[in-house]
């Protein structure tokens, strides 16, 4: 068998060494909502850190919301605001907040959400426990989140979002007799949220400070 000449060899390890890099790239890529993230920002002395949510990972298709005079007046105040990284991350932060409240914990959420928004979760969660009940919901899908409203009042921006999901939703007694709902019934339901975030603030995070059901 002819060998291969050495220059070829050379330039199959350069392609092979590339390939690896770049793997190691795309699979060490952070990916949805980082808690931690909000300890490693750097926040000068003369602020106040906020309880806030970081949205970071990124969604494509988005371009409906580009021309909306209200996103544009958000990036004259930061330029570096992404309306599909903001969604991206809210709808993680959604399920989380969804699968803490259904678990009973919602520690690990305190400091990103409003603490009357907060009080409400855990007064629902602790007549639960003393009811003996059980709560199910299961997202099965989010079919569509949307920025319904924005309002801007100098630094301070709010955004309303509907979440539109695909859910099987249950409540059991101590017995796992079914009381409400119907663990084989798939509903649409649609939550809206409003985040607010401060952006005089260094941190580029936002805080849950409302939520409803329809």
């Amino acid at each position: 068998m002819q060998s291969l000449p050495f220059i070829d060899i050379i330039i199959f390890a350069i392609i092979a060494v590339f390939l690896i890099f770049r793997l190691r790239n795309i699979l060490g890529e952070k990916t949805g909502f980082d808690p931690k993230a909000d300890n490693q920002s750097k926040t000068p002395k003369n602020e106040k850190v906020s309880n806030v949510v970081d949205f970071t990972k990124k969604v494509e298709n988005l371009k409906e919301y580009e021309f909306s005079s209200e996103i544009r007046e958000i990036m004259k105040i930061d330029n570096s605001f992404k309306i599909d990284e903001f969604i991206s991350g809210a709808n993680t932060f959604f399920k989380m907040v969804v699968n803490g409240f259904v678990e009973g914990n919602i520690e690990n959420i305190k400091k990103y959400v409003k603490p009357k928004i907060f009080k409400d979760f855990q007064n629902a969660i602790d007549e639960r426990i003393k009811e003996k009940e059980k709560l199910i919901i299961d997202i099965l899908s989010i079919n569509h989140t949307k920025i319904k409203n924005i309002k801007i009042k100098g630094n301070i921006v709010k955004l309303e979002v509907i979440f539109d999901t695909v859910q099987i939703k249950a409540l059991q007694d101590i017995n796992d007799e079914i009381i409400d709902g119907d663990l084989d019934e798939k509903i649409d339901v649609k939550d809206m949220w409003t985040f607010e975030r401060n952006f005089k603030l260094q941190s580029k995070n936002w805080t849950l400070i409302e939520t409803s059901t329809n």
